[in-house]
């Protein structure tokens, strides 16, 4: 255990360094930025994301990062992965979170090769090619290139609603997709089927492994050949392959493919396809090419849903329960219902701690938005989608599309109706990383023994949810520009000094503090939480502290006499206070980053992104950063 402990810290060591280039620190003036195209995507603002390999900035002296993410205020039509773009833009350094110990965007971007983001208003200039594509480079554009016309032609069939669902289903670009669309699908549990990963693979995979032994065994002379199984593998593996490569190869359908790819490889070699050794394996597999993936919400979750899965499906078949039932087409009916109940059931379960976690948000009716959907995905969805797939090369894909259609719109208005309960969601505040990790490995010990002591990890999940329960949210919230403060007040809920700068910021916030409102409701009402003069702003928290807001130097005096927080978003200055008055100003926020504090003692606690973030390859040391000090230490 030691050995495999060191031999991941290593792999995780190795991979960073493997990953290690050029990065942008600080936000630069306006540069001429000439690269490839590498992809795109639309954006939720209507306009187009490009990752551009980045070949020349002009004028610019230093390190040039390699890839760099542009988007576009409108729609970029034509552009296709391969193409040579030009466009003016300010170059800015990855992002940080938006409050101590929340998502790292910047840390995603990083290992997904991004050094930079930029946004431009400016038109971008179509060029000719500046070197020849090298044969990866070439491979990588055709595929995309066949990527865009598959998802065109989906779109040209089908509905301006469903048909980014039904790319996003087939292609894997979400893009597209109604907000109010995506919300339902959130609130009723069913958002997962709008990212290529474990049911999409086993329905494509498995779906054609299982029609292609249904056709073997119409014949006689194939019935009852043994290597039939086999064969049907073999070529299932190819077809979810194929369909892996169609979809972007996203990290979380990488993992999907590599669960299934093991599954079927069993097969092959007459062993079993479903025990927790191959689930075991394919996440080692996987954390060995990429060990960052291990924090991804993704990996998490998919495999928390995989292992609870084969745990219950090795215990079921060791009992006489599976000979429980009726015969006839009741029986076989009941059958299913239950085995897409229980399997909801146990996913839900398994999920639900790293859900909370990242998401702040727990679904009721999963289980029953699952049993209801999950029918209609496995036999109408997916068995539409691949054949459409399978057609659109001969132009024959209408027919299929126009019955997936179908089934989309009741998936649609089945999540709409179940987010529409009464308490569909439930908000939930942040808590501590370490709730998260006991309630992790109660659920790995329930799942791995199979004796009774495995009930056992019950202890260490109670005592997760208690600590989850028992942890208290910030009082104070602190954006990394300042101009943005949050105070909890006397009801509990948060109030913010500004109703238009970090925007994105505050509904970070809300979703951390277990707030349902809307960010438009929140954000409306201004005086409830601070009381403003013409130099400073000021707000009573629930716990009966100050804090003030001064807007120039010259008013943070007078604020000092009675703040228990001052935050000072002057350009420049600071200021001194008593010893139980805590100050942050400007440079404060540029050293630390987005800060958070706690007004339940008899001084404030604060911690800040850096201190939890720490100095990582992705979060490296700007021009005028320098180490904290040991004041604040």
């Amino acid at each position: 255990a030691c050995m495999l402990a060191a031999a991941g810290l290593s792999l995780s060591i190795a991979r960073a360094r493997a990953l290690d280039s050029p990065q942008i620190v600080g936000q630069t003036a306006e540069l001429q930025i000439t690269g490839r195209v590498r992809d795109t995507e639309p954006n939720a603002r209507g306009g187009t994301r490009i990752t551009l390999e980045v070949r020349d900035l002009e004028p610019w002296e230093g390190p040039v990062p390699q890839l760099i993410r542009l988007s576009t205020a409108g729609k970029v039509e034509g552009l296709n992965p391969g193409d040579w773009i030009s466009a003016r833009a300010s170059l800015r350094p990855l992002p940080s979170p938006v409050m101590p110990g929340g998502f790292d965007f910047g840390r995603k971007l990083w290992f997904d090769g991004i050094r930079a983001q930029a946004f431009t208003l400016h038109p971008i200039d179509r060029l000719p090619a500046a070197a020849r594509p090298s044969s990866s480079e070439a491979f990588s554009a055709g595929i995309q290139q066949w990527r865009d016309i598959v998802s065109n032609r989906i779109r040209a069939a089908m509905s301006e609603r469903t048909g980014p669902l039904a790319v996003a289903f087939l292609t894997g670009e979400r893009g597209g997709i109604q907000k109010s669309d995506n919300q339902a699908m959130r609130d009723s549990s069913l958002a997962h089927l709008l990212s290529i990963s474990g049911i999409h693979m086993i329905l494509a995979g498995f779906g054609f492994f299982s029609a292609l032994r249904l056709a073997f065994a119409m014949s006689p002379a194939w019935a009852s050949d043994p290597r039939t199984r086999k064969g049907a593998a073999a070529a299932a593996l190819v077809v979810s392959t194929a369909y892996l490569v169609l979809s972007g190869a996203s990290v979380p359908t990488q993992r999907a493919w590599v669960t299934i790819a093991v599954s079927l490889l069993a097969i092959m070699c007459d062993r079993s396809a479903l025990s927790l050794r191959t689930v075991a394996l394919a996440a080692t597999s996987i954390l060995v090419v990429t060990p960052e993936a291990w924090i991804d919400p993704s990996f998490q979750m998919s495999f928390s849903a995989v292992a609870a899965l084969v745990a219950f499906h090795e215990w079921w078949s060791v009992t006489s329960l599976r000979q429980a039932g009726t015969g006839g087409w009741m029986g076989w009916l009941a059958q299913i219902l239950f085995a897409t109940a229980i399997t909801s059931l146990i996913a839900g379960t398994a999920t639900a701690p790293f859900s909370a976690f990242h998401f702040n948000r727990m679904s009721v009716y999963g289980v029953a938005a699952n049993l209801l959907v999950t029918p209609v995905v496995s036999f109408v969805i997916m068995p539409a989608g691949v054949l459409a797939l399978m057609l659109i090369p001969l132009g024959l894909e209408d027919l299929p599309l126009a019955v997936m259609q179908e089934g989309l719109e009741i998936m649609l208005r089945i999540a709409a109706w179940v987010a529409s309960w009464p308490g569909a969601v439930i908000p939930l505040a942040s808590f501590p990383v370490s709730a998260l990790v006991l309630m992790s490995y109660g659920g790995i010990w329930i799942v791995i023994w199979q004796a009774r002591w495995r009930w056992l990890g019950v202890l260490p999940v109670a005592l997760g949810i208690g600590i989850a329960l028992r942890s208290s949210p910030p009082d104070v919230m602190i954006s990394n520009s300042g101009h943005n403060v949050a105070v909890r007040g006397s009801d509990g809920k948060l109030g913010f000094l500004s109703a238009r700068r970090d925007r994105f910021d505050a509904g970070m916030w809300l979703s951390a503090s277990g707030d349902a409102r809307d960010l438009s409701e929140a954000l409306k009402d201004k005086t409830r939480a601070f009381d403003c003069s013409a130099d400073h702003c000021l707000s009573l928290s629930e716990t009966g502290h100050w804090v003030a807001v001064a807007q120039e130097q010259a008013a943070a005096g007078d604020a000092c006499r009675y703040a228990d927080v001052l935050v000072l978003s002057a350009e420049q200055g600071t200021a001194v206070c008593g010893p139980k008055t805590l100050v942050i100003d400007r440079s404060t926020l540029a050293r630390e980053g987005a800060i958070s504090v706690w007004l339940r003692g008899p001084t404030p606690v604060w911690t800040s992104v850096k201190r939890e973030r720490g100095r990582r390859l992705w979060a490296p040391a700007a021009e005028n950063d320098h180490q904290i000090d040991q004041e604040a230490q």
